[in-house]
């Protein structure tokens, strides 16, 4: 039988921590590279998406189109409910785009809901950067995005 979609979380990550690291931008287009010196893993205020959480979940809801992928999705034999969360990671830029979207945990997860989340992050709106002593600068961010998956047929 066919499992059936029956519910979308959605979870953001925020971090606590003043610290600011710099590291070395990874390999991003010659356009992005201009925006980019450096790379904080840790902000004193964490970049976020325009409306809050909130406007996440809207955004969420309006594009992200799990029901597309239920029927590619492996679901294992002789469970009722499958849960699967990606972490996307990447670079809120100064100016509010993103850059060097991936999934941190392909390998650990069914690569359709890794390229579903993927995605929605790719077509997501400008963010708001983040901030470190009173500027913006350039920051990772990690996002999870949980589908949990329901078979009604078992």
């Amino acid at each position: 039988m066919k499992p059936i979609l029956v519910l979308l979380f959605i979870v953001l990550l925020r971090p606590g921590s003043t610290m600011a690291q710099d590291v070395p931008p990874p390999n991003l287009s010659s356009d992005s590279i201009k925006e980019v010196s450096f790379i904080f893993s840790k902000v004193e205020v964490e970049a976020s998406f325009p409306g809050g959480d909130e406007g996440w979940r809207q955004y969420l809801m309006k594009n992200l189109h799990p029901e597309r992928i239920v029927d590619l999705v492996k679901f294992p034999r002789g469970k009722k409910t499958f849960k699967q969360t990606v972490i996307v990671k990447f670079i809120v830029i100064r100016d509010g785009t993103l850059a060097e979207i991936s999934a941190e945990n392909y390998d650990q997860v069914d690569p359709y809901c890794a390229d579903a989340a993927i995605k929605v992050i790719k077509k997501s709106p400008n963010w708001i950067p983040a901030y470190q002593h009173g500027r913006k600068v350039n920051a990772y961010r990690r996002q999870p995005i949980t589908f949990v998956f329901e078979d009604k047929h078992s």
